[in-house]
């Protein structure tokens, strides 16, 4: 039964997996071939400084929301160790307190270290931690009932909300609703090969999916959650400098949105890195049905499929976090009330300014930033689709089952 009459004085929690980022920076000049051309064993290789911030969706996210003007509160779960009150620190240094934030006692603090050098796929050394024991219990339940909206990220990387076909996270989920807090959720690809990469996703979606308004995920990850053997027939037969993204259809996008809907969900905007954004919307009656966090017109909302192509950015330096921002900028537009194509234009600005910057959140100078960037004319990567029924409106591909209203 959902509680209806909650004061709802939060307007966003991000909850989910939280780290701490280490970017050491390299200081090669020209693009390399090769990795091993630079990380040659007993080579001593000169690095520059190494910036180190609270990471992971919590922060990338969540922090990036709360710069971009909207009210956030942050849950995620550390230990007691040295990088747990590293993270401490850097939140009350840069942030403020967030009492969502738990220390486990005896617990190791996920942490990643980025490699990114230039002209290679960036690639990351990562410790899932704490967040590997996260569950209900580690939920702050009075921030979630306060909240409009509820934006967990990462359960592929957080084991015990996967295990036991993602019976944890399933209760989570169930709970944030019955509170009337509308749900987004962001995933993650796990290692193909590791425990998370065993499990049956697609089973684990089926439960996931219905009670989150919200989808957020990569193209990359979600196909491969859905279609994990065509997904692997992609990736065997990658040339050099090649992502499976690069081999994923605009129809195979079009029908990850389309199961999405078809699975419960409400919105499914699809993240395609370079490529820009995808979103399938379903009717009014189950947008009706978001929670707190509602479309501000339904008719503008309902029965949308768009695509919009990514933003010139003024330099490329790392994509660490795009992903992340991306999702701020959009719930950022969208808890203000603002269209679908206006939603679009903020998730694109803010991942498109990402990417001139190492880390994910020194990029945000706030909403008004990225509303003055936006009408200024901001250009749009080219982008071309040749699809059958897609046409292009404005800075928008539009798809053939888009049937709502314009702004």
């Amino acid at each position: 039964m959902v509680k209806t009459g909650l004061k709802k004085d939060i307007e966003v929690v991000a909850s989910g997996h939280i780290c701490l980022d280490l970017i050491p920076a390299f200081t090669i000049q020209d693009k390399v071939e090769k990795i091993t051309d630079v990380l040659i064993p007993g080579k001593m290789i000169n690095m520059g400084r190494c910036v180190v911030v609270g990471g992971g969706p919590v922060t990338n996210a969540g922090v990036s929301i709360r710069r971009l003007g909207v009210k956030t509160e942050l849950i995620g779960k550390i230990g007691d160790d040295d990088f747990g009150q590293q993270i401490l620190r850097w939140y009350e240094e840069h942030e403020g307190h967030f009492k969502g934030i738990r220390m486990a006692k005896g617990e190791s603090t996920s942490y990643t270290i980025a490699i990114c050098i230039p002209g290679i796929d960036r690639f990351y050394l990562h410790h899932c931690g704490a967040n590997d024991t996260f569950g209900y219990e580690d939920m702050d339940f009075d921030l979630i009932r306060r909240a409009k909206l509820m934006l967990f990220g990462y359960p592929p990387w957080m084991r015990r909300l996967y295990e036991d076909t993602g019976k944890e996270l399933t209760q989570i989920l169930k709970k944030t609703k019955e509170l009337g807090t509308t749900t987004a959720l962001d995933l993650s690809l796990p290692d193909t090969n590791s425990y998370a990469g065993q499990q049956d996703w697609k089973a684990i979606l089926q439960d996931w999916v219905p009670l989150t308004d919200i989808m957020v995920p990569s193209a990359e990850e979600i196909f491969y959650f859905l279609y994990k053997e065509q997904f692997l027939q992609k990736k065997a037969r990658l040339g050099p400098r090649e992502s499976v993204l690069d081999h994923i259809t605009v129809e195979e996008i079009a029908q990850v949105g389309a199961d999405l809907i078809d699975m419960g969900t409400a919105i499914a905007m699809v993240k395609c890195g370079h490529r820009g954004l995808y979103i399938r919307t379903a009717g009014k009656e189950r947008l009706q049905g978001l929670g707190a966090a509602k479309c501000a017109d339904l008719d503008n909302w309902a029965e949308r499929e768009l695509w919009f192509p990514v933003y010139q950015e003024e330099k490329f330096v790392g994509a660490l976090g795009s992903g992340d921002s991306a999702i701020a900028g959009f719930l950022a537009a969208f808890i203000r009330g603002h269209t679908i194509e206006s939603c679009l234009r903020y998730a694109n600005a803010a991942g498109s300014m990402n990417v001139t910057v190492p880390d994910g959140l020194s990029w945000n100078k706030g909403f008004d930033d990225l509303t003055r960037r936006i009408e200024s004319g901001w250009q749009t990567k080219e982008l071309q689709i040749n699809e059958p029924g897609w046409k292009k409106y404005r800075q928008f591909w539009v798809g053939p089952n888009n049937r709502g209203k314009w702004e």
